[in-house]
């Protein structure tokens, strides 16, 4: 798939009305809507992991710094390619400015979120906001490029998302398994708003994509940190 391709799917994925064809397709308005239903039922029973492993972020700041020494990492790889882009755009040769910024998104942009999900799984990076938010802002040529690593992945991986890779979805990690500790214990001593504070400052770390939690922790910790509300 080049990425004409892939910034179609993404358009698509975008778009919030249904067309003609879709409920031709469907059969008609009812069964249309029942299809729907039924997709979201199957979605809503897919497990999804809590927060996201701090190896993700180890793992895209090696791969958008590089190493160091030759610069092959996705920053530098970035900058060389906008400042051709840009060259040729100023000479006036679209086309020429047009592939490279295909090239570079092609050869670098997608291998390196490709390199991310290896390490961890499509649902953990999608977890990850400040990673998402790293990645954008080495999208090229896109116009407004906020979004454009999330909807990559889901366009990319919307069968796989919400799957058990490697069994890893449903652990904790040691900070959220100390934090789960440290709450049951002060609940268990009346130290209920000591214990509120702790649950509300890890629930937010886990949705921020900071830690990683399993469904029974996280559940703990939002049941507790909704006392504070």
């Amino acid at each position: 798939m080049d990425i004409k391709e892939l910034e179609a799917k993404i358009d698509k994925a975008n778009d919030k009305f249904i067309s003609e064809e879709e409920v031709e397709q469907a059969g008609g308005p009812a069964d249309l809507y029942q299809s729907k239903v039924n997709a979201r039922l199957a979605e809503s029973k897919k497990r999804r992991p809590h927060g996201c492993p701090v190896i993700v972020k180890t793992v895209a700041k090696s791969v958008i710094e590089g190493d160091g020494a030759r610069g092959a990492g996705l920053a530098p790889a970035y900058h060389r390619a906008k400042d051709d882009s840009d060259y040729f755009k100023e000479r006036g040769e679209l086309d020429r400015a047009e592939i490279v910024r295909n090239q570079y998104m092609e050869e670098h942009f997608l291998p390196a979120v490709e390199a991310i999900i290896a390490y961890s799984s499509p649902d953990e990076l999608l977890n990850s906001k400040d990673v998402l938010d790293a990645l954008d802002k080495f999208v090229l040529g896109t116009g407004s490029s906020k979004g454009y690593t999330a909807q990559y992945v889901r366009s990319s991986y919307g069968n796989a998302l919400g799957e058990d890779y490697g069994n890893r979805i449903g652990r904790s990690d040691d900070a959220v398994t100390g934090a789960v500790m440290r709450i049951k214990f002060l609940s268990e001593h009346g130290q209920n708003r000591e214990a509120v504070g702790i649950a509300d400052s890890m629930k937010k770390q886990i949705d921020n994509g900071n830690h990683v939690a399993s469904d029974d922790d996280y559940a703990l910790i939002g049941r507790v940190a909704a006392f504070g509300r």
